[in-house]
């Protein structure tokens, strides 16, 4: 890494770690002043920067599973994103401690479960942790066994032993290939995805379903995880996309950052995009034909009281524009207009999370100063961290060299 790259990496991350304390600073003034709120910022804004850190792990073991010279090019940022985990694993502590409150200043009724009245104690973020409302609803009564604080802080540590486990695998691997070239080690990390990818999404999947889904415990979706875990890897790929538009210019990423890498990394977005797209359709059709009472009033509460308007701009700005956009093969290539669809994915990606999450404890669209601190805190602060990883590890290698410009004279060629 030269002094030029280093220095505009180190710019980036002072930036980054300034924006995210100012953000924090303001989550932490609203933990003191209202913390029902602060707690309710915090749980949708958290899934922000996770989305970005798991879609790297998913993404990773995707292409080493198909290859491509896009993964040859996005790898040392996919491995910096892997290495943000642990970060990520500290961040949920607030979360973790909503599973194991205590009840305290009485207990929430039915009407605050769809956030009309205020919460206390653990209820700010989960109404299945009130014994009261678990005993009066019987589908709570049924999923009590698994819709509890010890057994959902278990099921936490599972998840996150996995996704580091395997993180730091694939990363070991990966090292002693670029050290060594012992092709072994680039067999083995290519063995360890496929099985890796399938307990990656099972145990992401159930991630969001205790995590996010179950802040209306009633309600259900199959498709709920598929959702978010397409989500995760556009986060990704747009979050890569940008980082790799400001760094085009400077070594070592000068001589792989080229129009046909941006092309590459510009189709797959286009085809999470689609992909979700059509989960969020599919999701959507089958519970309005299906018509039924536990199902219904997820949506219910999502098209009315100000909401649709977010779900309008969700079809608008996550689906429509990026879709038209992308399809142009000028604008995936050059790295401005690309990366300016992944900055408009990413805002997206924010306020789709924001629309999955936060309508339970509003039931009018009001957002807070809150729904702004949190995300911009965390996200600033895991790009200051994301940089430090990236900067602690070399950003690229002899053998990685050799296979990028290989791809580089086969693209030429077939050109």
């Amino acid at each position: 890494m030269n002094e030029q790259t280093r220095a505009k990496l180190g710019r980036i991350q002072m930036t980054a770690l300034l924006v995210g304390v100012l953000g924090l600073v303001g989550i932490g003034f609203g933990f003191a002043t209202d913390p029902k709120q602060a707690f309710q910022s915090y749980l949708f804004a958290y899934f922000i920067p996770l989305g970005i850190s798991l879609g790297c792990l998913g993404m990773t073991m995707i292409n080493y599973l198909t290859g491509g010279f896009w993964g040859l090019g996005a790898r040392r940022v996919f491995q910096a994103g892997i290495r943000t985990l642990p970060l990520m694993l500290l961040l949920f502590v607030p979360i973790a401690f909503a599973f194991v409150t205590q009840p305290s200043g009485g207990t929430m009724n039915e009407s605050a479960m769809l956030g009309a009245e205020p919460a206390h104690g653990a209820f700010w973020l989960y109404p299945w942790t009130d014994p009261a409302i678990v005993a009066s609803k019987a589908t709570l009564i049924h999923k009590s066994q698994w819709l509890n604080g010890n057994f959902v802080l278990i099921r936490a540590v599972i998840y996150f032993a996995f996704w580091l486990l395997i993180g730091r695998l694939l990363l070991s691997n990966a090292r002693k290939y670029d050290e060594t070239g012992d092709a072994r080690a680039e067999e083995r990390t290519r063995s360890l995805s496929g099985p890796g990818l399938v307990f990656f999404f099972i145990f992401t999947s159930f991630a969001v379903f205790d995590w996010a889904m179950s802040v209306q415990p009633e309600w259900f979706s199959t498709m709920y995880g598929l959702v978010f875990i397409v989500g995760q890897g556009m986060s990704a790929l747009a979050f890569t996309i940008v980082f790799l538009s400001l760094m085009k210019d400077t070594e070592p990423f000068r001589s792989f950052a080229k129009p046909n890498l941006f092309a590459d990394l510009g189709t797959l977005m286009f085809a999470t995009v689609m992909l979700w797209a059509y989960t969020s359709f599919s999701q959507y059709l089958i519970i309005w034909s299906g018509n039924l009472a536990e199902e219904a009033p997820w949506y219910v509460l999502r098209i009315s009281n100000g909401w649709q308007l977010v779900g309008m701009g969700l079809a608008l700005l996550h689906f429509a524009v990026p879709f038209f956009l992308l399809l142009m093969r000028r604008v995936k290539k050059d790295a401005s207009y690309v990366a300016l669809v992944g900055i408009l994915l990413l805002v997206m990606r924010f306020v789709d999370t924001y629309w999955q999450i936060a309508p339970p404890f509003h039931r009018d669209l009001s957002p807070t100063w809150m729904d702004l601190a949190a995300p911009v805190g965390l996200f600033g602060l895991w790009v200051a961290f994301f940089i430090s990883r990236l900067k602690a590890h070399p950003l690229t290698s002899p053998r990685q060299e050799t296979a990028i410009h290989k791809a580089l004279a086969h693209a030429q060629h077939q050109h």
